[in-house]
């Protein structure tokens, strides 16, 4: 599992690659504590991208730490991320774990919702 952060002007994109499980949601987690310390420290309010294209679903078995983390990224931060190319196993437990409704999932890098509404601007 590989996880990088990059930033684009006003916007930090942190993407997660490769298998998620059990043994390596603690690399993935360690990538997300990084991108919210980051955006706590930078001067001006960012947009936060999580691209999760590129993530493998190997089973839903131990990744509830994962889960818990990305929910970190909203109470922790001031702005709300936009999840990008999330596969629908994913979705599934994602939302399982969302009680307030906070997870925005969108299919591409254009920030396209299904409903065809960009959100580059909000």
């Amino acid at each position: 599992m590989k996880a990088k952060i990059k930033h684009n002007n006003d916007i930090l994109i942190l993407s997660l690659e490769g298998k998620i499980d059990y043994e390596t949601q603690d690399d993935a987690c360690a990538v997300i504590n990084k991108a919210i310390e980051k955006n706590k420290t930078d001067e001006t309010p960012k947009k936060i991208l999580v691209s999760m294209k590129d993530l493998q679903f190997v089973g839903s078995a131990g990744i509830t730490h994962f889960v818990e983390q990305l929910k970190k990224i909203h109470v922790q931060t001031d702005v709300t991320p936009k999840y990008i190319g999330v596969k629908s196993e994913f979705q599934k437990i994602m939302k399982a774990f969302d009680e307030e409704n906070e997870f925005e999932f969108f299919d591409d890098e254009n920030l396209s919702r299904r409903n065809g509404k960009a959100i580059i601007n909000n």
